[in-house]
């Protein structure tokens, strides 16, 4: 993924992160393509863009899925990989 050294970061800060098999990195939850397509999704989110026709409703898809991941990890009921 195209991460900012800022980004990665923050995102390691808060276990959102994780390495894919073959060493990319990818968001806790998510597959290397979900990782890829969420990534401008969640940029456009944080810095209120607004999301085209289709978008939200994907993101906010992507987003519950990485987001129970991550909490899990944080709960310590699994431990990230």
């Amino acid at each position: 993924m195209d991460l900012t050294d800022s980004e990665r970061l923050a995102l390691l800060g808060m276990r959102a992160l994780r390495t894919a098999d073959g060493g990319a990195e990818a968001f806790v939850g998510l597959s290397g393509e979900e990782s890829v397509e969420f990534l401008p999704l969640n940029r456009k989110y944080e810095d209120c863009t607004g999301f085209s026709r289709g978008e939200q409703g994907r993101f906010r898809e992507l987003r519950a899925k990485h987001e129970a991941a991550r909490q899990s990890i944080m709960q310590g009921r699994v431990r990230a990989s």
